[in-house]
């Protein structure tokens, strides 16, 4: 069964480099350094499933570095709190302090430059309910730049967490684990008569590339490339099996299907099945155990938000037909924009009437004539977003001619909008209504 983080947004500047540490079973130590002005290091003391202590440090250390001990695993990080601002010489904002709260309810000292306990700057908090803080991820250079934490979720209900599914196949060998990235871009894979002996992962991160292999690398491997951005692994099918003449039980076979229905077959299938991802969920990430051979596999994947469809707003309507012109215009206005519009267009040497679009409120309708040898040119107006749409509501609208411009029919606030062509003319309009309101209007136009 798998567990479920949710990642947390960075908080801080824009500046340095982009690191990303995934998660682990809990932190031990936090090491923080500082100058006058600004955090400057951080360390953080790991411990794995396996319960290896690894390390991972950021920035650079100006001082010497303050600790704050966890007594793992019978206390756990719940909440970081900090700040961050711009300091004298930085281009963009830093973290300017750092505080962590325990399950224990414990403290630590407040972290970075504070004069009598005050911090300046803009305050974050990473806490939900004394959820578990698992990992880091940030940004940083000769400073640390941002910070953002890895929970682990004591559900799955929760919105579009990251996941990450416990590694199947052979209990020996060395515990590996690659973290999230943006995506998978290649998998290389090599084998022998029975085994998967070798995986590297070519990673997404931003606009890098990163490289990530596990088992021993024999003189051959088969490649499978992925089209990220436009595709994205959604399951890993894989066996395990204990072959002859071998020791561990080790991974025997693996399947990859993207979510362009794309599939990537790997070794015999041979031993017991089983599936990695679920949901059509995307790939971030392996983790696993190696040693001759890939002995397990498991992975971290993140749900994909279906997409909430645009609003219906009212039906199209178009004065389809080839015209020469417009002659006529009829506008009516109710409080919020335009209610009405009706056009009379000109083909060959007679007049084609429209249909009525919208509905004439009490403040009646307005009537427009072009003169003979006169044509619209553009309109221009304003509109309000619709949330979701693909389209605005426009609230107003004035016409031009190669002669005149008439009033803005409407209000005359919200976004502007414009169409106009140079040696073109306008012939005809279409757009959107309701049976009372005009949602939109737009124009065909033609070489003069």
């Amino acid at each position: 069964m798998g567990r479920m983080y949710q990642k947390m947004a960075l908080c801080g500047g824009e500046g340095g480099s982009e690191w990303d540490d995934g998660v682990y079973e809990g932190v031990k130590k936090v090491y923080v350094g500082q100058d006058l002005s600004r955090i400057t290091y951080v360390k953080f003391e790991y411990v794995k499933e396996d319960g290896e202590v690894v390390t991972r440090e950021y920035g650079k250390t100006t001082q010497d570095a303050k600790e704050f001990v966890i007594e793992y695993p019978d206390e756990h990080i719940t909440a970081v709190e900090g700040s961050h601002n711009k300091v004298a010489l930085i281009a963009t904002e830093v973290i300017t302090s750092l505080v962590f709260k325990t399950s224990k309810g414990r403290t630590s000292p407040t972290f970075g430059p504070n004069l009598f306990g005050v911090v300046n700057g803009t305050k974050f908090n990473f806490e939900d309910e004394g959820k578990k803080i698992v990992g880091f991820h940030g940004r940083s250079d000769k400073a640390v730049d941002a910070l953002g934490v890895y929970l682990e979720l004591d559900s799955l209900t929760t919105p579009f967490p990251i996941y990450k599914l416990e590694a199947q196949g052979g209990k020996e060998g060395s515990v590996w684990d690659d973290g999230c990235f943006d995506g998978v871009r290649k998998v290389r894979v090599g084998q022998d008569d029975c085994r998967i002996t070798y995986l590297e992962f070519e990673y997404v991160k931003g606009a890098r590339f990163e490289t990530r292999h596990h088992g021993v690398k024999g003189e051959t491997q088969s490649e499978f490339v992925v089209n990220f951005i436009n595709e994205h692994i959604t399951l890993v099918e894989a066996t395990y099996d204990n072959p002859k003449l071998f020791r561990n039980t080790v991974i025997t076979s693996l399947k990859f299907e993207t979510s362009t229905g794309r599939t990537a077959i790997f070794g015999y299938e041979v031993g017991k099945k089983f599936v990695l991802g679920q949901n059509g969920g995307r790939l971030l990430g392996f983790h696993g155990k190696e040693g001759e051979a890939i002995d397990a596999l498991g992975a971290y994947f993140e749900d994909i938000p279906v997409p909430t469809p645009p609003p219906v707003i009212g039906d199209s309507w178009g004065d389809y037909g080839i015209y020469d012109g417009v002659k006529k215009i009829k506008i009516g206005l109710y409080e919020e924009g335009i209610a009405f519009v009706k056009f009379v267009y000109i083909k060959g040497n007679g007049l084609v009437t429209g249909d009525d679009h919208g509905k004439i409120t009490s403040l009646g309708a307005e009537e427009i004539v072009l003169e003979n040898g006169e044509y619209l040119t553009g309109i221009e107006g304003y509109y309000r977003p619709i949330p979701r749409a693909p389209f605005g509501k426009t609230v107003s609208i004035k016409f031009k001619t190669n002669k005149r411009e008439t009033p803005l029919y409407g209000l005359d606030s919200g976004e502007k909008y414009s169409f106009e062509e140079k040696g073109h003319k306008i012939t005809a309009f279409h757009g959107r209504a309701t049976t009372d309101v005009i949602y939109s209007i737009e124009a065909v136009s033609r070489p003069i």
